[in-house]
């Protein structure tokens, strides 16, 4: 006979371990227990030592297909005297960092359930089970039981508890478990908050008003959507006009994998992402564009498509058959947060919706939906990481023992925590510039410290003295006995990058590639060339800088931006005007703009290629104002017209104190040749993405030919490009270079927390 205790970390909470292990047990005639503690699943198993060996590898090789084992920690104990095996209450026994389970979309015995009306269950909208519904979004605290959960209020009836107690059950232990009976309901008021009707009779009118044009605002298990049918081209107009979103592309619903494979092309790697349990929104490229699909997502070739993940869903397709996609964004004016509280949704969303879909179970933390793509190379790109993987930890390639809280940046911004190795990156918490969204970071940040019991050490922040994450980093109010530790926006690019792909502490070349970042000579960096590690880095090429006159306002007004490229090209003497690219903009604003260039009156300077992709695509006619961040780039990749006879246009290396200069004066010289030569904005979007890689090829050869150093390591937003990401990968690779790239950290700025993580943490190592 032989005793061990086990202690399982991962994700291994919330997805019906617990009972997985009672029935392993009972199948390997184990005797003992398992409960849930703050650190994992805490097992204790005796029998006879084949009957052992064999009940572990079951729980290695066969797990529940939610869970993720990062972690088995196995000893000898002494024997008891017991007979049978039991799940015992959780406790606050501690080890190691605990995991919070992300939430998980409805699995399909549920949502079979939820349709079948000889079920119990017939129509009721929070069904669920160990495999499947909220997690992350109802948890106050760990362990993962129902007390612990916004489900304490719901008192199980008889039923639900005696599925509860069954070990042959799927919801056995199962801490969400309910029905009508016993659980949450839902309610139809009109947008003053008057109900008209609840539960089934609720969810059918919703249908049918949504059919009928009407908008909605329907509270689901992470936040509220903004609602309405995707072919209703009235309803989509006036949706944008309500919310304020003039031309960012919204996300839709489909009705199931057949429809989405009507409207857009689907790999099979992008199926399984559809129909896996975090149920991302997918970027997917169209089959064709009808008049709704150009409202929905204007002047893009991606819709981005998401099935459905809960039990409302299901049902509102179900109740109406005409329903074949709906457009579903975040419940929110533009830039801010989803809104997760009913009283808050009818303060701020009354306004944009005719109708409310409300439920009575309160969201702890409101979470948006995750947004992904997969490449031409079948890898993932993660756009947004958010419900059904935040927040799930990563491991670090290395061990810190003073933990850190690194504060991110300033857009697209997520947080971390770091202790041991084990990296905790927040969901998405959106720009901190909207006051709202800066009460809900500060709040989320509270949540999380508590949740993993961890007080932090160090504090890391971006370098930009102006951001609102850096600013709310250094108050002293907030852990005054932390380490206070700054870190350059561009470095903590590349470390995230790194940690991602388990990089130790070795030199390589960055390429960091965005908008804008603050640099070490206090100018806006963004098209940069590093050899880095952990604890430093030094720059070693980048773009030429170029004006950006009016600063913020240049960012929005590209013209701005692609006036000062031209007239930085063509030096004195050039009439931009002459060239039609700014025709629409009134002549007095132009030569006020002129003069603040010449004069350098507000006018920072800037290396970012982002703004590089602005001044391109202006010049190309596409547009001359963005109305939200990389809308001008994403529309240059967008009219990519490929041609293998295109070559890349002309561009100058410079040396200047060490440090390489890629000059762009010729390229856009050669850009305005072609306009004047009637070339198409598609085949000059080709040669310019060429040239740009071009330009990473001829760098990382002339740092390796310095250094010796062939890993190349890609980080940015501009990496969100398609074309670029892949090309730039397959140009380094045919070279001999080693390339690591981001998958499941977004490279754009969300990535930031985690390289300050990093960088802050190897201080320590």
């Amino acid at each position: 006979m032989k005793r061990v205790e086990i202690l399982i970390s991962g994700i291994v909470q919330g997805v019906g371990f617990r009972p997985f292990v009672y029935r392993t047990a009972s199948a390997h005639n184990i005797s003992g227990f398992v409960k849930n503690t703050v650190s994992g699943v805490l097992i204790e198993a005796q029998g006879e030592k084949p009957d052992i060996d064999n009940f572990i590898l079951h729980i290695r090789q066969s797990p529940p297909a939610s869970s993720k084992i990062k972690g088995i920690h196995i000893r000898s104990i002494p024997l008891k005297k017991e007979s049978g095996f039991r799940i015992f209450k959780s406790n606050g026994q501690f080890w190691q960092r605990p995991e919070i389970p992300p939430d998980i979309a409805i699995c399909s015995k549920c949502s079979e359930e939820i349709l079948n009306s000889k079920d119990r269950r017939y129509f009721y909208p929070f069904t669920n089970c160990v495999d499947c519904g909220p997690r992350f979004t109802i948890i106050k605290s760990l362990s993962y039981d129902r007390e612990n959960t916004s489900m304490e209020e719901f008192r199980m009836c008889a039923e639900c508890a005696r599925e509860y107690r069954n070990p042959d059950d799927r919801r056995f232990h199962a801490q969400t478990n309910c029905c009508e009976k016993c659980g949450p309901t839902v309610f139809l008021t009109d947008s003053e908050g008057s109900i008209i009707s609840r539960n089934q009779a609720a969810i059918r009118k919703t249908a049918e008003l949504i059919a009928d044009g009407k908008i909605f605002a329907i509270k689901g298990i992470d936040g509220f959507h903004l609602v309405c049918d995707a072919f209703s081209l009235f309803a989509i107009k006036t949706l944008r006009d309500r919310k304020k979103r003039e031309e960012k592309p919204f996300a839709v619903m489909a009705r199931n994998l057949e429809t989405i494979e009507k409207y857009c092309f689907v790999s099979r790697k992008e199926k399984e992402f559809l129909t896996s349990g975090s149920a991302p929104i997918m970027l997917l490229r169209k089959k064709e564009n009808p008049e709704n699909f150009e409202q929905i997502a204007p002047k893009n070739r991606y819709l981005g498509v998401m099935l459905p993940y809960s039990g409302i869903h299901h049902l509102i397709f179900e109740c109406e058959q005409s329903l074949e996609l709906l457009v579903m964004t975040s419940g929110n004016y533009s830039e801010q947060p989803i809104c997760t509280d009913n009283k808050q949704a009818l303060r701020l969303l009354s306004d944009i919706v005719d109708f409310f879909l409300f439920h009575n179970r309160e969201i702890i933390s409101g979470c948006d939906d995750s947004v992904m793509r997969v490449l031409p190379d079948h890898k993932p790109l993660m756009i947004r990481r958010s419900r059904g993987f935040s927040p799930e930890s990563i491991q670090l390639p290395f061990v810190f023992e003073k933990p850190v809280l690194a504060c991110g940046g300033n857009i697209k911004n997520t947080f971390s925590v770091a202790m041991n190795n084990s990296l905790y990156m927040s969901h998405h918490i959106g720009d901190l510039d909207n006051p709202d969204a800066f009460d809900i970071y500060a709040l989320t940040i509270d949540r999380y410290l508590n949740i993993l019991k961890i007080k932090p050490e160090i504090i890391a922040y971006d370098a930009h003295p102006e951001y609102n994450s850096t600013m709310f980093a250094v108050s002293q109010d907030f852990f005054p006995d932390a380490v206070r530790t700054p870190v350059y926006h561009h470095h903590a690019h590349i470390c995230s990058c790194m940690v991602e792909n388990k990089i130790e502490n070795r030199t390589v070349i960055g390429v960091a590639f965005d908008g804008t970042g603050y640099g070490e000579d206090d100018t806006l960096w963004g098209g940069e060339f590093l050899l880095c590690d952990y604890s430093g880095f030094e720059r070693k090429a980048h773009l030429r800088p170029v004006k950006l006159p009016g600063g913020e306002l240049a960012i929005k007004q590209i013209w701005r931006i692609a006036l000062s490229f031209v007239m930085d090209a063509f030096d004195e003497g050039y009439d931009s005007r002459l060239f039609g690219f700014l025709k629409e903009i009134d002549v007095k604003k132009i030569e006020m703009v002129k003069r603040m260039i010449e004069t350098n009156v507000n006018c920072p300077y800037s290396s970012g290629l982002g703004r590089f992709f602005d001044a391109v695509s202006c010049i190309c006619g596409l547009r001359t104002q963005i109305s939200f961040e990389g809308q001008a780039a994403a529309e240059l990749e967008s009219v990519i017209k490929e041609d293998p006879s295109d070559r890349p246009y002309k561009f100058d290396i410079v040396k200047n104190d060490d440090i390489f200069i890629i000059d762009h004066r010729i390229t856009i010289r050669e850009i305005v040749r072609d306009i004047k030569e009637k070339k198409s904005a598609g085949q000059i979007s080709h040669r310019f993405h060429l040239t740009v890689i071009r330009m990473v090829y001829e760098i990382c050869t002339l740092l390796h030919k310095q250094t010796g150093i062939k890993e190349v390591v890609l980080s940015g937003g501009s990496f969100q490009n398609v074309f670029l990401s892949v090309n730039v990968r397959k140009a380094l690779e045919r070279a001999g270079f080693t390339v690591y790239s981001h998958t499941m950290i977004p490279p754009n700025d969300a990535c930031i927390s985690v390289g300050q993580c990093a960088v802050a943490g190897s201080f320590n190592l």
